[in-house]
């Protein structure tokens, strides 16, 4: 005797004892209702030329487990020509006269399944055979013999197995019927006319042959997770507080509407996922999740996850909930490779969009290729961005604070690509090795770590950046040589709060420097960009670009500054090709419009486009260093290094030098670090080789 599977906890699925003479009346060979209906089903299945063939092989079985089931002769080539055919022939006609079924409580379960999904009665029937297909082994076996037979129709076979129309069965069945649709049906390959159509989740298929209804289990089995904690505010969003409570009051007002889709977007790390769990929380609405891999952490394709998402919509669709849909762009946005989903299936997903039946927050990192037709289908769409400056030293603080230094927090505070959940990977790895480290070996690894993950997406490593070298650097106004009062500059521009200036002048003088120091003057945070940060392989990338950059600056009401401008706004009558001049006018285009502080610098003014020259309020030239000033700024970066400072045999020297910048002075104190000077002398003569060079090359670059 072999059992099928699991136990039912009414029936069990048992195969009966074959005889070789004389097969046994159906009531008693097959004992329950269910047995009936399984044996009834297979018998229907083969009942046509074409299927029979596939089962009886020159005079053996296709498969053996089928025959015993039925209750066969165990040998069919010592039989008469045609007996079995006559056996199961006769075994059908009195399997129809008796009343086979399901039991029950898997009727029941079944009731409830189509009352749910709203499912026609030919539908339910449809799912009540294909469930069985999957879990009860002699179908299961029936199944796999029909699918090599070449002539064997799928929607013919349920036809024949559940006596209904087969114009019926291939809506029923149809891929854009509503059970797949729904994701409860689903195709185990590209064709559907190999008898490939099956229930879509196993687990689902045998709680409901074995098990009481529960929802919960089977939105678990189909990747419908719930969210049990939430870790954010928000109070954690301030950045996006007006957008936020917008959506928030929308929700509120509308709760049974259909059709409401938000779409979270914005860089990977930036918080989406958790603003999504926020919303529920807020809306003391439960929050369910769309897993991206099934039971065995294989992963589930778009067109399964969004299959699994339907049928989420239906389970909820007298239930509140919000629903989350992550990693949506490989279903939003096409790809060269991949069309996505969304796109293959266009007139569907935008019904879909417009009539599910409980909100959905769809996520995504990128929303570059998405489709307007999709867009305007949001009721909200909302960029998640890297928060600005005052968020991310909060973030800082709260994660790191304790674990690295107040100097190295204010440090990665300026990073404007540093979002929160790198700081919380850095954080926990420092933090699992912190034993192994000395107190002040914490500050290297958290910026290493950091840094190592930044690289790969594409940012700069924070151990290189500029912006931790002025901590140590000796930097003052009054060593800029240029024109204008700078003290008073910056307290005019605070209270303004808008300026376009251009720095320009040698390599060195300070420019870059003067940024730093100007947003530390007016309180604000500083953007700063070169040309690796805007430049874009992509036709209209660079663009694009420029574009964002001057959307965050307005959005962190932020000092943007573009080092060596030259590269953007060179003249547009030298321009070869027609992407130099869109660069260039999108750049213009963004200056005149941004409403804040904007910085350029360049070490080139003559080639800058004479449109863009006229569009800045200001522009300061940054000259070399004074005699006065290369005397003062000599004596500071001795007191730095601690040398004596020069006396009166250096004045010469001191006089005779030219072309020095701060720059130069940098330059000569990380020399020391390696090459320590002895006195104020060495550094002199390490200054004069630097700026004899600096002569040279302007020498060469005149004669030719």
């Amino acid at each position: 005797m072999r059992l099928l599977a699991a136990t039912h906890s009414v029936a069990v699925l048992a195969y009966p004892v074959a005889t070789s003479k004389a097969i046994m009346s159906s009531s008693t060979i097959f004992r329950s209702p269910y047995q009936r209906l399984i044996a009834l089903w297979i018998l229907r299945a083969f009942d046509s030329s074409s299927a029979l063939e596939a089962f009886l092989r020159k005079n053996s079985y296709a498969d053996d487990d089928i025959a015993t089931f039925l209750g066969l002769p165990p040998d069919p080539s010592v039989e008469e020509p045609g007996a079995i055919r006559r056996i199961m022939e006769g075994m059908l006609a009195r399997l129809e006269k008796s009343k086979p079924g399901l039991p029950p409580s898997v009727q029941r379960n079944f009731d409830h399944l189509a009352a749910t999904l709203k499912l026609e009665p030919v539908e339910q029937r449809v799912a009540e055979i294909l469930a069985c297909v999957e879990v009860e082994i002699p179908l299961t076996d029936t199944w796999r013999v029909l699918r090599i037979c070449q002539h064997c129709d799928q929607a013919q076979v349920l036809s024949r197995a559940l006596k209904l129309p087969k114009s019926a069965i291939d809506r029923a069945i149809s891929p854009k019927g509503r059970m797949t649709r729904s994701g409860l049906l689903g195709y185990s390959s590209g064709s559907s006319s190999t008898l490939l159509v099956e229930f879509s989740n196993e687990t689902v298929a045998r709680h409901l042959l074995r098990e009481k209804f529960n929802s919960e289990k089977i939105l678990h089995a189909i990747g419908v997770m719930p969210v049990e904690a939430v870790e954010l505010r928000l109070e954690d969003f301030p950045h996006l507080r007006y957008s936020l409570d917008l959506l928030l009051a929308y929700l509120r007002r509308s709760p049974r509407k259909e059709g409401i889709n938000i779409l979270l977007h914005g860089p990977p790390g930036t918080g989406k996922t958790q603003l999504a769990r926020t919303l529920g929380a807020n809306l003391s609405l439960p929050v369910f999740e769309m897993r991206t891999s099934d039971e065995n952490g294989d992963p589930l394709t778009p067109n399964k996850r969004l299959a699994t998402l339907n049928l989420a919509l239906r389970f909820f669709q007298n239930e509140p909930a919000l629903l989350v849909f992550d990693e949506a762009e490989d279903i939003l946005t096409p790809t060269l490779l991949d069309r996505g989903a969304a796109n293959t299936y266009k007139g569907w997903f935008n019904q879909m969009l417009g009539s599910n039946t409980r909100p959905v927050c769809w996520i995504s990192n990128s929303i570059r290729t998405l489709d307007p037709a999709f867009a305007r289908r949001f009721d909200f769409v909302i960029e998640v961005p890297v928060p600005p400056r005052s968020v991310r030293g909060k973030i800082l603080e709260e994660q790191a604070g304790g674990l690295v230094s107040a100097r190295l927090i204010n440090h990665l505070a300026d990073l404007d690509h540093l979002a929160p959940a790198v700081v919380t990977r850095a954080r926990d790895v420092v933090r699992a090795i912190s034993r192994d480290l000395s107190k002040d070996c914490h500050d290297d690894a958290f910026t290493h770590v950091l840094g190592g993950i930044l690289k790969a997406q594409g940012h700069p490593d924070p151990a290189l950046s500029n912006a931790r070298m002025l901590s140590t650097d000796v930097y003052d106004i009054t060593y800029l040589n240029t024109d204008g009062d700078l003290a008073q500059m910056a307290k005019l521009l605070k209270d303004s709060g808008s300026a376009r200036l251009c720095l320009h002048g040698p390599p060195g003088t300070g420019k870059t420097a003067f940024g730093h120091w100007l947003a530390h003057e007016i309180d604000r945070p500083l953007h700063l960009k070169r040309g690796s940060d805007l430049l874009s392989p992509f036709v209209g990338g660079t663009e694009m670009q420029i574009a964002k950059t001057f959307e965050k600056a307005f959005r962190d009401d932020a000092i943007l500054m573009i080092d060596e401008v030259d590269s953007f706004l060179q003249d547009r009558a030298k321009a070869v090709r027609s992407w130099e001049v869109t660069q260039v006018n999108e750049l213009l285009t963004r200056m005149e419009t941004f409403n804040g502080v904007f910085i350029a610098t360049t070490n080139r003014l003559q080639h800058l486009d004479a449109a863009s020259l006229r569009r800045f309020d200001l522009k300061l030239h940054f000259d070399y260093l004074n005699l006065a000033q290369i005397n003062d700024l000599l004596r500071a970066w001795c007191r730095s290094l601690g040398i004596a400072p020069p006396d009166v045999e250096h004045r010469g020297m001191i006089e005779s030098m030219e072309c020095v910048t701060r720059g130069d002075f940098a330059a000569a104190a990380r020399r020391h670090r390696f090459q320590p000077f002895a006195n104020a002398g060495e550094l002199l003569h390490a200054l004069a080789d630097d700026c004899t060079m600096k002569t040279e090359s302007a020498r060469r670059i005149g004669f030719l």
